[in-house]
């Protein structure tokens, strides 16, 4: 081979190696580079060991149970129920039950939240049957001064059997 040959094949071997040099260094040499994204910060938590209840929280409203009927026996003056004031209350409940809006068959003490009453006895028994304007009646106390608060009246059917 003559000189002019291997100096042309030397020539483009040297382009070729200079166009790939500069091909991957382009963007580093001229490129408008973005910043580089900081990794987001990763929560130091604690394993996973099941569902957890959250602690309950003082409400800033009252609870109140609700009831659509409740079953009492007939011709009885002591009755199993299930009444109890919300443990995230801030108030006492005073309970009472009444048969119809002039007929007040119990009511309870100042009770204290988380506290329930499970046994009362009724003022007078009833007899076996549907009362179906019956109510019972929520009266709220703050906890420290004993001031009344907002109350409420739950309408339900008393199922005497």
């Amino acid at each position: 081979m003559d000189k002019k040959k291997i100096g042309q094949i030397v020539a483009v071997l040297v382009l070729l190696v200079a166009g790939v040099v500069i091909g991957m260094n382009w963007q580093n040499w001229f490129g408008n580079e973005e910043p580089q994204k900081s990794l987001a910060e990763v929560e130091s938590a604690e394993d996973w060991t099941g569902e957890r209840k959250a602690p309950a929280e003082p409400s800033p409203t009252i609870d109140i149970p609700g009831y659509d009927r409740i079953q009492l026996k007939a011709d009885a003056t002591e009755q199993q129920v299930n009444f109890y004031n919300p443990e995230n209350n801030t108030c006492y409940f005073k309970i009472s039950l009444w048969q119809d809006d002039d007929t007040k068959l119990w009511e309870s003490k100042l009770l204290e939240p988380g506290k329930a009453i499970y046994d009362i006895t009724l003022d007078q028994a009833l007899a076996s049957g549907s009362y179906e304007n019956a109510k019972v009646k929520y009266e709220c106390f703050s906890l420290g001064e004993q001031e009344p608060l907002n109350g409420s009246e739950i309408k339900l059917t008393l199922e005497v059997i």
